[in-house]
């Protein structure tokens, strides 16, 4: 049984030093030009190893997706909490999710490379999974407290979605927006679904 608990040890962290070399390479070179060769190399394993446990580079660049996702969520979680207003838990949670997508080891992978490797259904769901996940539980309790106007959750979700994507994607391509800008923006987009107070 012990042995056991050894060697699963062992396979998650051999499978998390491939995670986190092969997101180095896929931030630098893109998802076509990274060599799997290369990462096998840095990692110092075989060949045989890494198909061990990922199929091909596809399988690779998922896991390093879907840890972008998971890190992605922790972040969100972690800057909205540090109001205890839900509504500015929204405004900040969005500005985080813009921050950590446009991280210079994020943007190509998550918001370039994956839409295009993966296919965008299968990206969209990626991300109704994680990201879009938490916004529309959070929206849901706006909602429950009075805080949202009387609409269809879902509706709103994917708007609120759709521009953080799309303004990420931009300000990846460009250049980062000053923090206040960000915030005076997202603020003003968020208005029109809020219930205005007396």
């Amino acid at each position: 049984m012990e042995e056991n608990n050894k060697k699963k040890i062992v396979s998650a962290q051999t499978k998390n030093t491939l995670i986190n070399i092969a997101k180095k390479y896929f931030t630098e070179y893109g998802f076509a030009h990274a060599s799997l060769e290369a990462i096998v190399k840095e990692a110092n394993m075989t060949r045989g190893a890494v198909y061990h446990h990922f199929k091909n580079k596809k399988d690779l660049f998922l896991a390093v997706l879907e840890q972008i996702q998971i890190d992605t969520g922790k972040y969100i979680e972690e800057k909205a909490s540090l109001s205890n207003n839900l509504w500015e838990q929204l405004i900040l949670g969005c500005i985080a999710f813009i921050e950590f997508a446009t991280l210079s080891e994020n943007s190509r992978i998550l918001l370039i490379d994956a839409p295009n490797i993966i296919g965008w259904t299968e990206w969209k769901k990626s991300d109704e999974n994680n990201s879009e996940f938490y916004l529309k539980e959070h929206l849901s309790l706006l909602k429950q407290e009075r805080v949202l106007i009387d609409t269809d959750i879902n509706l709103v979700t994917h708007i609120i979605s759709g521009a953080l994507n799309e303004l990420s994607l931009y300000i990846a391509r460009t250049s980062p927006i000053n923090k206040k800008t960000l915030y005076t923006a997202i603020s003003k987009l968020l208005k029109g679904f809020k219930i205005e107070s007396n």
